[in-house]
């Protein structure tokens, strides 16, 4: 079975496929995808950076919090700050409609929202970068079941 944290991305992934109408069903659950004018506006959702500490000595378990980062590339256009606070309104919603991920996390939480333009591209684009903090737990031997 896969680590827990793939489940959480490919969990966050599914629930914006069905939630974010903006993007029109353009979710990726990676950071590497081919990047062409076709697939604006998407969402790419992939984990950065995971702390944990241990919770119980018996039974040795550990509580973690990885850092999960949902960027939503988009046209910059004159319009760019709108659209990206419109598909953030939607990211926002589906992520608290369902905290757990299904059952998979203990609880998740936005923490920090970055929007940038970029004119490096062929065609301008812009990226808003929503992370959260989703809490998780499992066996400190089995990273493929959460708790």
């Amino acid at each position: 079975m896969a680590h827990v944290r793939k489940q959480i991305r490919d969990a966050l992934a599914a629930k914006l496929t069905s939630d974010v109408a903006l993007v029109r069903r353009n979710v990726f659950s990676t950071r590497v995808f081919p990047l062409d004018g076709g697939k604006l506006p998407c969402i790419s959702v992939y984990t950065s950076s995971e702390g944990s500490e241990l919770l119980t000595m018996g039974a040795k378990t550990l509580r973690r919090s990885v850092s999960v980062v949902v960027e939503a590339y988009i046209r910059a256009t004159g319009v760019f700050d709108d659209d990206a606070d419109a598909i953030a309104v939607q990211v926002e919603a589906a992520v608290a409609s369902d905290t757990t991920l299904g059952g998979v996390a203990k609880d998740t939480v936005l923490t920090s929202t970055e929007i940038e333009f970029s004119g490096d591209a062929e065609q301008p684009i812009g990226v808003a970068r929503l992370t959260f903090d989703v809490l998780y737990v499992t066996s400190i031997d089995d990273a493929s079941q959460a708790r």
